[in-house]
């Protein structure tokens, strides 16, 4: 069932000039600095050129796997990796932590996933400006302007994959609760949730009887859902759209004695998630391949710095060309009782 997704290879884009403009600093969460990644030879790192991951609700598990695939990349360049974010998801603090790395001397490259493309804007014109790459990952925006390139998934696609994951859980018939988060979610909730409207019209017999705003929080999540089992005492599976939601979706089942009666599907792979596939409280989740996004994005970044291209003019810096792809697609994965015990074992926060 799984969509396999290739590369998509568009034309470079030119990038604008556009004024920016800047508000006031917040602290920023920092990790441990990058360390040499297992199996490669590492090189010499500068401290003086540094590559950073930024991110919202930053604690939690989902973004270990970014923060590897950056350290990995940077070991093997030679580079300094940086792990940034602030504990909320509000585009403001998000603005902030920005604007203070665009201020370091030391920043040579920013990534960062697409929950506010039009707040972040005018700051990806003045790090370009001060001649800072920014690449998105995490997919659920289109390229901006002034990024060079945004790899991740599709994500309507996604909502679409995890509709089919429910319609195989409940047989293709049944009720449907949709837990998401689309108030803090930014973009890739609500391409999340137009992939799962979309694909549902394949299923005559399922209909979504209730969707609840579970805000990225797991107790949020087993409360409202749980209200929303007792209205719709036939609902079949539940389609939990935050890491958080498919935890509280367990969570209200149990306390419902419904765990005969409703599947659930849901979003990454955290421990918690995997654990509750092994047991079987979890039908399947979908997770994106977050490393994958963080190495290869980092090594865009780096090539725009050092690589002298003429793929497409006599100075592609001078006019503005760039040579990385538009939108890399970097596809998804299915994880269920069949692989689940590959996956158990493995943490990228080790």
């Amino acid at each position: 069932m799984k969509k396999v997704w290739g590369v998509l290879l568009a034309a470079a884009m030119v990038i604008g000039s556009m004024a920016g403009c800047a508000s006031s600093g917040e602290e920023q969460t920092e990790a441990a600095p990058a360390a040499e990644g297992e199996g490669t030879a590492a090189a010499e790192v500068s401290e003086d050129e540094t590559y950073v991951y930024m991110c919202p609700l930053s604690s939690l598990e989902y973004w270990q796997a970014y923060r590897v695939g950056l350290e990995d990349a940077c070991a093997e360049l030679g580079v300094t990796a940086k792990f940034v974010g602030d504990d909320g998801i509000e585009a403001d603090a998000m603005c902030a932590v920005l604007e203070t790395l665009i201020n370091d001397p030391t920043t040579a490259g920013i990534m960062t996933n697409g929950h506010f493309p039009e707040a972040y804007e005018p700051y990806f014109v003045q790090a370009l400006e001060k001649g800072i790459p920014v690449v998105y990952t995490g997919g659920g925006c289109e390229t901006p302007t002034v990024a060079i390139t945004t790899l991740g998934s599709d994500y309507v696609e996604y909502g679409a994959l995890m509709l089919d994951q429910a319609a195989e859980a409940c047989g293709g018939k049944g009720q449907v609760i949709v837990s998401q988060a689309l108030v803090s979610g930014g973009t890739p909730a609500q391409q999340v949730m137009e992939g799962i409207h979309k694909q549902i019209e394949n299923y005559p017999d399922m209909e979504i009887v209730a969707e609840v705003d579970d805000q990225s929080d797991a107790a949020v999540a087993a409360s409202k859902i749980g209200a929303a089992l007792l209205a719709n005492p036939d609902t079949a599976v539940i389609i939990g759209c935050q890491a958080p939601s498919g935890i509280g979706a367990v969570t209200a089942v149990k306390e419902a004695g419904m765990g005969d009666q409703v599947k659930i599907v849901c979003i990454d792979r955290d421990a918690a998630t995997l654990e509750y596939i092994k047991s079987g409280d979890i039908y399947s989740t979908v997770a994106g391949k977050q490393y994958t996004e963080a190495y290869y994005g980092t090594k865009i970044l780096y090539d725009y710095r050092h690589g002298s291209k003429q793929a497409f003019s006599n100075d592609d810096t001078e006019a503005g060309m760039v040579i990385a792809p538009s939108f890399i697609d970097t596809g998804s994965l299915i994880i269920n009782q069949d692989n689940v015990d590959y996956f158990l074992d493995f943490s990228y926060a080790k």
